[in-house]
């Protein structure tokens, strides 16, 4: 490593040390820089599918953001975070925290103890509501129309497809919804793989009905599907003109 390389990468870390003392930054740092990010037991399989749900937030400024799979909290964090930055938007973080098939790997029992722990810790708990539940127990009491919903729960086809359901009639025209884990069926020779993962199969469905998709190709895959076979009119007309202006102030 050169002097200059050398001096730069000390100033960083010199200058982050620094910013650590607010909750805002220890958050970011603990989430997307190392070697912050890697001291922190997050145990999680997001990848680099992380920075792209964190921007997302940063970009669309959601009101409702529902998030079905927590494990221990690192996308429901950054999720938080982005609303945080933004002051805008809630996280509604939907986990039953019970042992499963498609727990981590890590103690079930713990989830919820180190997910709150690290909300509470970046004062977080303001942007972020936990949900103790199944995605079943939760969609039965719902009333909110859902701006950005996040399936990465049960992993099976009727799991993924059910999650999507039960949330699809609180999608508007304008919302997004990301899946995560979508690329597993090019990476078959992977330790991690398994035979019952279904999300490829369901995108697939979905994308044969007409549901616009857009797929990241970070590893393991988080593929954006319209709410809506078609997706949204790029060319308002009439009414929907009006809908439209009303979803984007800024047009």
């Amino acid at each position: 490593m050169s002097i200059k390389r050398a001096a730069s990468t000390t100033l960083r870390a010199v200058g982050y040390a620094m910013l650590r003392t607010t909750s805002e930054l220890r958050a970011y740092t603990d989430l997307f820089v190392q070697p912050y990010c890697d001291r922190v037991e997050w145990q999680s399989g997001l990848g680099d599918c992380l920075y792209i749900l964190y921007g997302w937030v940063m970009a669309n400024r959601p009101q409702i953001v529902v998030e079905i799979g927590s494990s221990r909290g690192k996308s429901t964090c950054a999720l938080a975070l982005a609303c945080r930055q933004t002051r805008t938007g809630k996280v509604y973080a939907i986990d039953p925290h019970t042992l499963n098939s498609w727990t981590d790997k890590v103690d079930a029992d713990s989830t919820l103890l180190f997910l709150k722990h690290r909300l509470r810790a970046y004062h977080l708990e303001p942007w972020c509501e936990v949900i103790q539940s199944t995605s079943q127990q939760a969609s039965s009491g719902w009333n909110l129309p859902i701006d950005f919903l996040f399936v990465d729960g049960d992993h099976t086809y009727e799991g993924v497809k059910k999650d999507f359901m039960l949330f699809k009639p609180w999608l508007k025209a304008t919302s997004a919804v990301a899946f995560h884990d979508s690329l597993w069926e090019y990476h078959r020779n992977n330790q991690d793989y398994r035979n019952d993962l279904g999300v490829a199969r369901f995108l697939e469905e979905l994308r044969s009905e007409g549901y616009p998709t857009v797929t990241v190709q970070a590893f393991p895959g988080l593929t954006f599907v319209a709410p809506s076979p078609g997706g949204l009119s790029l060319i308002p007309s009439g009414s929907r003109t009006i809908e439209t202006r009303s979803a984007f102030p800024s047009l």
